[in-house]
């Protein structure tokens, strides 16, 4: 039987997943799966499930919402810690159709967020450190028999590690009584580190190797507004341009060096815009509302595939059958403030987009490459997180904490401000 696999080392023209070079987001198997999250930081708004924008009246909104600095009158000091555990549902093994979907498990702890915020008689200024995207994952897949082809997709071994840390600084204007108007201007610290390893005749038989590499910084920034329509009602909106990072990806054919390659590609980042109600029926209950539109398919246009040179004598091939969408976050969260005593109940709830690169073209059962870019590229389940929390607050100190659930990844918040 001729596999598909023979037929990539010798020919370069391997029937597995392309790659967005020259563009957007690498879509071997080992990113397949990568995590996004664009919640504001803090564990109390992680507990009201990332509904903030309308509310926007702690440290967190020099990221999440820059107008909302307004509100805080004296000079403050925030820290938050994360603690992340990821399931990445990636394609393990069987046959196409009928592959198997396993999960891999994955942490990433970190000092997520610290920042300084100096308040005015008018304007207000706020410096912070944020980590913006923390995300491993590690895999191995089997061999793919694809249908009747007589090809089959290589067994793999697959590691990535991104990490982007955003450096601020955010001001904030009080234009009168109700509104106010707030920017932010950030330096990304871009690292990107990711491999497929792919087996001919097992473990002991690599046949190649794609690696994908980035040490990248460059400059965002984000525009906010916050409207108070009535001293228990106002409105946040937001938008936040974030950059794209140059990064390498290499082919290293290991027995036929003359297929090897070396090109750039930019890692982009999507923009985020959005808007945020909040309610207080009573002064002990509050009620936030948050709808978010991601572009995700600023991510993969258009996508390459990933054994094409560019300086070869077929250049680069698109594969335009493979997409992310852009996505809806709709975010809702309650915080209720007990009489009489300094501590809050939080809880929240919000719909996660499916933002996974999907392969949407035909499967026709004598193409190998539409079968394994199917079997690796599915379309996948948008997640629901729900989420739960509590603070206590004194005259110069608060402490949160909260946690956030769902099917692909958890996350754990504690965090504290010190007010001078």
């Amino acid at each position: 039987m001729k596999l598909i696999k023979s037929t990539c080392v010798l020919a370069a023209a391997l029937t597995a997943p392309g790659m967005a070079l020259a563009g957007e987001l690498p879509n071997n198997e080992s990113m397949s799966g990568l995590q996004f999250n664009f919640s504001p930081p803090g564990a109390r708004s992680l507990a009201m499930g990332g509904a903030f924008l309308g509310r926007a009246d702690d440290a967190t909104a020099a990221f999440a919402n820059p107008a909302g600095l307004t509100n805080l009158f004296s000079p403050e000091i925030s820290a938050e810690v994360r603690f992340n555990s990821y399931d990445t549902p990636y394609t393990s093994g069987g046959s196409y159709p009928g592959v198997t979907r396993d999960r891999a498990s994955d942490n990433a702890n970190n000092l997520s967020y610290l920042s300084f915020v100096y308040p005015g008689e008018k304007w207000v200024f706020a410096a912070f450190r944020q980590e913006f995207m923390d995300f491993k994952s590690s895999f191995e897949t089997d061999e793919i028999p694809l249908a009747d082809t007589g090809f089959t997709a290589f067994s793999t071994d697959n590691n990535v590690d991104v990490n982007i840390v955003n450096y601020g600084f955010s001001t904030a204007l009080r234009v009168n009584e109700r509104f106010s108007l707030g920017a932010s201007f950030s330096y990304f610290d871009y690292k990107l580190d990711a491999s497929t390893l792919r087996y001919g005749l097992g473990p002991s038989d690599p046949v190649n190797e794609q690696l994908q590499r980035g040490r990248d910084n460059s400059w965002g920034w984000s525009i906010g507004a916050l409207f108070n329509a009535t001293d228990r009602f106002s409105i946040g909106l937001v938008y936040r341009a974030t950059p794209d990072f140059s990064t390498e990806h290499s082919q290293d054919a290991f027995e036929f060096p003359e297929i090897n390659f070396t090109r750039n590609f930019d890692f982009e980042v999507p923009d985020v815009y959005g808007i945020g109600f909040s309610f207080q029926p009573n002064d002990n209950l509050t009620l936030n509302l948050d709808v978010m539109r991601v572009n995700y398919s600023d991510l993969a246009s258009p996508v390459f595939w990933a054994f094409s040179d560019p300086a070869s004598a077929n250049g680069q091939e698109i594969v335009d059958e493979m997409s992310i969408d852009n996505g809806t976050e709709i975010h809702f969260g309650a915080e209720y403030v007990m009489k009489n005593k300094p501590i809050a109940l939080r809880a929240g709830v919000w719909h996660d987009p499916d933002h996974a690169l999907t392969y949407y073209g035909p499967t026709d059962a004598s193409d190998a490459e539409q079968l394994a870019n199917a079997a690796f590229f599915p379309a996948q389940d948008s997640q629901t997180h729900w989420s739960v929390g509590f603070g206590f607050f004194f005259e110069h100190f608060q402490m949160d904490f909260g946690a956030d659930f769902s099917k692909n990844q958890d996350t754990v918040s504690v965090s504290g401000v010190y007010r001078f």
